[in-house]
């Protein structure tokens, strides 16, 4: 059954592939997230330097090619966004990565194969049983892609995503993103044909900026290669640290590869866009009896992915602590990801 345009008076409550994913993973992390408010004071480096690409990439888009100072501006809002870079090694680290792969995405990208027909593309839809067609007296479904791009008479959704590696398993996994799919099957009931997506991925690299030898450093390193030579002497020189300007050119080499960057083009079928609307349906149903019988399963199987702990695993393992929960959380409104933003060129903002 084809789900319709939900009209903006609804009653019901906004429903998100980010809501959705938590939940089905973790209903208890659902409940501390997007019934309780708790949001964690800090974010996990990787994602908020996705959150700064995703802004550059969108500011990039939405000037035109013939901008002779789009590059420029782009480089501003990454000024604009690692303000503090003087002062925190991290966030300068991130700013040269940063620079350097929007420098090197602007040369590589200079001429387009795609038209941008929408950037920031917000949907809003009714959930129906697919079974009735009924919609949810609860739910309605909110969502905000990247951007829509017409390639050769097709729309295709726009997905912007920072990898640190790329192989035949990352590409294989692309066909498993349960949001993609999703977000076409709605936009599609928003007036938007569309057939496929365009992942446009940019890989983060791993060059540190060389920091140079200590004098303890030098001194062993010499004494080692001085009882090495027959002379007993060593000419070694001591390391100096990296400049700055030598780290931007090694990082600019770095993103000069054609592999620095990659496009993936991939059809999506009637029948998976037809399986998920099931899915989310009867997610939804499992949510009603969640709130109902107020159980909301902690799925321990969830608390470390990625190689990385859960952000609420602290507050979990406290036995829901106040004392954690007020050190390290923050009461915010869910699905921040629908707020609107500022210009990325005026304020900064991010996706």
């Amino acid at each position: 059954m084809i789900a319709t345009a939900c009209p903006a008076s609804s009653p019901t409550e906004a429903l998100t592939y980010t809501a959705l994913d938590t939940f089905r993973n973790c209903p208890r992390k659902y409940r501390l997230r997007y019934v309780e408010g708790l949001r964690p004071r800090d974010r996990v480096e990787t994602l908020a330097f996705g959150s700064v690409i995703h802004g550059a990439l969108e500011l990039w888009h939405s000037l035109p090619a013939s901008d002779g100072n789009r590059l420029f501006k782009v480089q501003d809002y990454l000024d604009f966004r690692f303000g503090r870079r003087a002062a925190d090694p991290v966030e300068k680290r991130q700013w040269h990565v940063a620079q350097a792969m929007m420098t090197g995405y602007a040369g590589r990208y200079a001429a387009e194969e795609f038209e941008v027909v929408a950037l920031e593309k917000k949907f809003k839809a009714e959930v129906r049983n697919p079974e009735t067609g009924r919609s949810s007296q609860t739910f309605h479904m909110e969502g905000k892609c990247d951007g829509i791009v017409r390639v050769g008479g097709e729309l295709y959704l726009l997905e912007h995503k920072t990898a640190s590696t790329l192989d035949g398993n990352y590409l294989d996994k692309l066909w498993t993103d349960t949001q993609i799919a999703l977000y076409s099957y709605y936009l599609r009931q928003a007036g938007f044909p569309i057939v496929g997506v365009l992942y446009n991925v940019l890989l983060k690299s791993r060059l540190e900026q060389r920091q140079g030898e200590s004098e303890e450093e030098y001194c062993s390193r010499s004494a080692a290669l001085a009882a090495r030579n027959k002379s007993g002497k060593s000419s070694a020189k001591r390391q100096e640290p990296e400049t700055d300007e030598e780290y931007a050119a090694r990082l600019a080499g770095w993103y000069g590869r054609p592999e620095a960057f990659h496009r993936e083009r991939i059809y999506l079928s009637e029948d998976r866009l037809a399986m998920l609307q099931e899915e989310v349906w009867e997610v939804t149903q499992q949510y009603l009896d969640a709130r109902r019988r107020g159980k909301w399963l902690l799925n321990t199987s969830s608390c470390f992915s990625f190689q990385r702990p859960c952000e609420y695993l602290p507050y979990c393992r406290s036995n829901f602590s106040e004392i954690v929960r007020g050190n390290l959380f923050d009461l915010v409104p869910p699905h921040e990801e629908l707020s609107e933003s500022a210009a990325p060129a005026e304020a900064g903002a991010a996706f």
